[in-house]
């Protein structure tokens, strides 16, 4: 009876192991992790070194960036206040241009920026509807925090907006296109965008 007893209690410690296991791998600070180990082994990688190799890197890293970030719901974000005011016409296409812009801008910074780090991932916490990934880039001569949203779909995670030391991306979009849209006009927004679009292609 002992035995018995013993062994499912064994098999009971053993199956909630496991369940906390696939727990960790599915959170969202091993989802980042993940995407930035993925980034930083293309801009280390021995065969895509030096200027002639950017433009693959570039297309590695976008391609990275595509499937990971929520680029729709930070267009519609990054417009609040009037995104309720456009047409729905209007709507796709600024999501369309947002997401060219927003990946041509941030794989450029990847490119720039991010190399072979270390990097100190903290404790994720729920942060509205969204889960706050923190992370800290420790080099030798600074730390630089940089924080990531999260949200959960169909079982896995996307990001939908980066916090660097403090400031956040959408937020800066979102102030941007405000002043754009004060001294113009949504149309005026759009044309600046189309034209940039343009020029990235």
């Amino acid at each position: 009876m002992h035995k018995r007893l013993l062994l499912i209690s064994l098999s009971l410690c053993l199956l909630f192991t496991a369940s906390q296991a696939r727990a960790a791998a599915n959170s969202a600070t091993a989802q980042v992790k993940a995407i930035l180990d993925s980034a930083m082994d293309i801009q280390t990688k021995p065969d895509l070194q030096g200027e002639a190799h950017r433009k693959e890197r570039a297309q590695l890293v976008g391609r990275i960036i595509s499937e990971n970030f929520l680029a729709g719901e930070m267009a519609q974000e990054s417009l609040k206040g009037t995104w309720e005011k456009i047409s729905q016409g209007q709507r796709s296409e600024y999501q369309k241009l947002f997401a060219i812009l927003f990946q041509d801008s941030y794989t450029r910074m990847v490119l720039d920026f991010l190399q072979k780090e270390t990097i100190e991932y903290r404790s994720e916490s729920n942060a509205g509807g969204s889960v706050r990934v923190p992370t800290v880039i420790m080099r030798a001569n600074e730390h630089i925090p940089v924080d990531y949203s999260m949200v959960q779909k169909n079982g896995r995670w996307f990001i939908r907006d980066v916090t660097i030391d403090g400031v956040s991306i959408v937020d800066n979009y979102r102030n941007t296109f405000r002043r754009v849209i004060s001294s113009g006009s949504f149309d005026t927004l759009l044309q600046k965008m189309r034209l940039q679009s343009q020029a990235i292609e």
